[in-house]
């Protein structure tokens, strides 16, 4: 698939692929409570993030790998859960050079992708900060594991795993509890 082609597909099945290297992956849709830990934390962090410099917090929108960038036009991009990038023109597309931290929640199926595959692939593009967040049984958040950027070696570092509150020191201060994520 090319940058090409995707961008002429109707909108509601854009919604259930990602794209690696030309390759069509469908995601698999998660639980309610999964949709609702992305949105919750989203607005957490948009709440904590500071005016200055201008960044912006989204949920499930398409970025687009530069350094995966393929001589045949082939695309590659994912779709967070949970995005926090520079600020870009107003209808631009969201490159992984702009992340300054990117967030998977784990459902069921989504285990070897959120860690394994994915983070291979962010720290490759040099995303500095990836957070996973592991739900347990009953889709409460368990778990958040930070991972942070090596960048001689262009792969991640487990940091810290944050438990009951996830604290954050970049890409600027943020505490959030888990109880706001579950609700």
């Amino acid at each position: 698939m090319t940058e090409d082609r995707y961008d002429i597909l109707p909108d509601q099945v854009r919604k259930l692929i990602e794209v690696i290297d030309g390759n069509v992956i469908f995601r698999q849709s998660g639980a309610p409570e999964h949709g609702d830990v992305c949105h919750r934390l989203a607005n957490a962090l948009e709440a904590a993030k500071p005016e200055e410099p201008c960044q912006r917090v989204s949920t499930d929108i398409d970025m687009y790998f530069v350094k995966r960038r393929r001589l045949d036009g082939k695309l590659s991009f994912r779709r967070p859960d949970v995005l926090v990038y520079e600020c870009i023109e107003r209808g631009g597309k969201v490159a992984t050079a702009d992340a300054k931290l990117v967030v998977e929640v784990v459902s069921p199926g989504s285990g070897y992708t959120d860690t394994v595959d994915k983070l291979a692939e962010y720290a490759h593009e040099g995303i500095p900060i990836y957070l996973v967040v592991y739900l347990d049984d009953e889709f409460y958040v368990r778990s958040i594991r930070e991972y942070r950027l090596d960048w001689p070696s262009r792969t991640y570092r487990l940091a810290e795993t944050h438990e009951g509150v996830l604290e954050l020191e970049r890409p600027f201060p943020a505490s959030v509890p888990f109880q706001a994520l579950d609700g």
